[in-house]
C-alpha cells in the first residue's frame, strides 16, 4: 500500500510544465539528429527554456499557492510562446501585422488564465493526464534520438587522400603565389541562368575575362549539395559511398561527411608543407563556420546557429523580426550582417602577409535572400512581393559587384605579386520540386533539365603568368580536378586528371547511394 500510495504522489506531481518546456527543443533534435547538430547549440536553449518555466510557474504558484493550477496556468503560457511562429506561418500573409496575431494571443492566455482560476479546485484532475500525454511525447522523440546516437558505427579516423603525395614534386618551387579559393553557394551557370532565371549574366562574366580570368563555361558540381561536393574538392578526389556508409549511424546520417568537413585536408596539408597559411571565412551553417586547422578564423559573433533560428522562429519571439535593424531576433537580417562581415573580412586578408591560403564559404545566392543588388536589405515585407527567381537575381546582382571590386582589389599590385584567384559554385541552383520537399525529393526521376539546373555551376579562375587553357583547364572541368591542374601548373606536381561526373543519390533518406547521371545532366 505505501508503494502505491508513493507510486500515485510521483504521477500527481505537475511535473508537465516543465516537460513541455523541454519537448519544443528535444522535438527539434530529434528530426534533425541526423545533422550531426554539435551539443551546445540544444543545451542553451533548454536550459533556458526550463528555467525560464521554472521561474513562471512559481510565480504563478506565489498567486494561486496552489501548485495545481499554477501548473496548468504555466503550461498554457509554454503552449502560447512556443507555438507563435507556427501559427504566423499559416496566417501571418492574411494579417497586416505581428499586432494582431499577438493580440489574439493576448486573449487567448487572459480567457485561459480566468478559465484556470475559476476551476482552480478542479484543475489537479488534469494532472496525470498531462502528466502522461506531454511525457509519451517526449519520451517518443527521445527514443528517435536513442536509437540513432547509440546505434554505432565504427568511426575511422579521417585521412587525407594521399593525392599529392604521390604526384611527386618535379621541380622546385620558385615563386608561392597566394591562392584564394572563394565558393559562392550555388550560384549557376550562365546557360542555368538564362534558362530558369531569364538572366543573362554575360556582363559580369565578360568583366572577368577582362581581367584575365578563364571561364569554365560548362562547368558542373560533382554532387549536388554543399558537404560532399566541398569534401570533394578539398581533398582532390571523389566520395566513397559505401565507406562513408560504414562509418554513418543510419542511411541518412551526415556525420562522416561532416566530420571530414572539420578536419585537415589535402589542399591544405599540401599547401601548408610549402609554407602557406591557411585563413578561414565560414558561413552561417555549422559545419562549415570555421576550420580547427586555419590560423585564422573570421567568425561573425552575433550569429546564431541555424538550429537556435530554426527553434527561434517557432517562438513568440518571432514578432521580433522586424523591430529594427538590430533586432538580434530578425535572422533574414542576421544573414545580412553575416554576409556583409564575410565580404570585410575577405577584403582584410588581402592585406595579411603570405604566402597564404584563403578559403571563402559565401552564402550570397543561398537562400534567403536578403540582398537588393545595391546591397540594401530586403524585408520580409518586400520579399514576399518577389518571386523566388527574382530574389536570386537580385542577390546574384549584388554578388556580382562585390566580386568586381573584390577582384580589382587584389589585382591593384605589380603582375608577379597578384594571386591565384577561383570563383565558383559548389552547387547549382535549387529546382522548385527540392525547395518545396528537400527530404522526400527523388532524384532519381529528375529531368535532364531539372539535373542541369542543380549541377551547373559559375566557375572562374585567375591564373598570375600562366594561361589557363595551355595548362589545362577546360570549359567542362569540375571542382573534383580544378586543384590538380593548379597543383600541376605551379607547383610541379604530375597529378593525372579524373573523369568529371555527376552524382546524386535517391533522396535525404539514403545519402550515400551516390549514381552517375553524368550522361543526363550534358544533354
Amino acid at each position: 500500500m505505501h508503494l502505491r500510495a508513493w507510486v500515485r504522489r510521483i504521477a500527481g506531481l505537475p511535473i508537465y510544465p516543465i516537460l513541455a518546456a523541454a519537448y519544443p527543443v528535444i522535438f527539434l533534435y530529434a528530426q534533425n539528429v541526423q545533422e550531426a547538430i554539435p551539443p551546445g547549440e540544444i543545451f542553451i536553449p533548454l536550459m533556458l527554456s526550463l528555467a525560464v518555466t521554472l521561474a513562471i510557474l512559481f510565480g504563478f504558484w506565489a498567486v494561486a499557492r496552489q501548485w495545481a493550477p499554477a501548473a496548468l496556468a504555466s503550461f498554457l503560457i509554454v503552449v502560447l510562446f512556443f507555438t507563435y511562429g507556427m501559427a504566423w506561418d499559416e496566417v501571418g500573409g492574411l494579417l497586416s501585422a505581428h499586432w494582431v496575431l499577438l493580440t489574439a494571443w493576448l486573449l487567448l492566455a487572459i480567457n485561459g488564465l480566468a478559465l484556470i482560476w475559476r476551476f482552480r479546485a478542479q484543475a489537479r484532475h488534469l494532472t496525470l493526464p498531462l502528466n502522461v500525454m506531454v511525457a509519451l511525447g517526449l519520451a517518443f522523440n527521445l527514443v528517435l534520438i536513442g536509437s540513432f546516437v547509440f546505434n554505432l558505427r565504427p568511426v575511422a579516423a579521417t585521412s587525407t587522400s594521399g593525392v599529392t603525395a604521390s604526384g611527386g614534386q618535379q621541380s622546385t618551387v620558385k615563386s608561392r603565389p597566394d591562392v584564394y579559393w572563394i565558393i559562392l553557394e550555388e550560384y549557376g551557370s550562365n546557360s542555368v541562368l538564362k534558362d530558369d532565371f531569364d538572366y543573362d549574366n554575360s556582363p559580369f562574366l565578360d568583366a572577368l575575362r577582362d581581367r584575365g580570368f578563364y571561364i569554365a563555361d560548362d562547368s558542373t558540381a560533382n554532387y549536388l549539395k554543399t558537404a560532399p561536393s566541398i569534401q570533394s574538392a578539398r581533398n582532390l578526389t571523389y566520395l566513397d559511398g559505401p565507406e562513408l556508409r560504414e562509418q554513418a549511424k543510419a542511411d541518412d546520417d551526415w556525420g562522416p561527411i561532416y566530420r571530414g568537413l572539420r578536419s585537415p585536408f589535402e589542399v591544405q596539408e599540401f599547401l601548408d608543407s610549402l609554407g602557406y597559411r591557411f585563413i578561414y571565412a565560414g558561413t552561417f551553417w555549422s559545419p562549415m563556420a570555421q576550420h580547427p586547422s586555419a590560423e585564422i578564423n573570421y567568425v561573425y559573433d552575433r550569429l546564431t546557429s541555424e538550429f537556435l533560428d530554426v527553434l527561434q522562429r517557432s517562438t513568440m519571439l518571432r514578432a521580433l523580426e522586424q523591430v529594427g535593424p538590430t533586432s538580434p531576433y530578425d535572422w533574414r537580417r542576421n544573414r545580412w550582417n553575416q554576409t556583409l562581415y564575410e565580404l570585410r573580412s575577405l577584403t582584410h586578408t588581402a592585406t595579411l602577409p603570405g604566402p597564404k591560403f584563403v578559403h571563402a564559404q559565401l552564402a550570397l545566392d543561398h537562400e534567403p535572400y536578403v540582398f537588393h543588388s545595391d546591397g540594401s536589405f530586403i524585408t520580409a515585407d518586400q520579399a514576399s512581393d518577389l518571386t523566388h527567381e527574382q530574389e536570386y537575381v537580385e542577390q546574384l546582382k549584388y554578388t556580382n559587384t562585390q566580386m568586381l571590386a573584390w577582384v580589382d582589389q587584389l589585382l591593384a599590385v605589380p603582375e608577379d605579386q597578384r594571386p591565384i584567384i577561383m570563383l565558383l559554385a559548389d552547387e547549382g541552383p535549387w529546382p522548385a520540386g527540392y525547395r518545396r520537399d528537400e527530404r522526400g525529393f527523388d532524384w532519381t526521376t529528375a529531368s535532364p533539365a531539372v539535373l542541369k539546373q542543380k549541377f551547373g555551376i559559375m566557375n572562374a579562375v585567375y591564373l598570375p603568368g600562366k594561361n589557363a587553357e595551355q595548362v589545362g583547364f577546360y570549359p567542362t572541368i569540375t571542382p573534383v580536378n580544378e586543384f590538380r591542374v593548379l597543383f600541376n601548373a605551379y607547383f610541379g606536381l604530375d597529378l593525372p586528371l579524373l573523369p568529371d561526373r555527376n552524382y546524386i543519390w535517391p533522396n535525404q533518406s539514403d545519402i550515400y547511394d551516390f549514381i552517375d547521371v553524368t550522361a543526363e545532366v550534358a544533354k
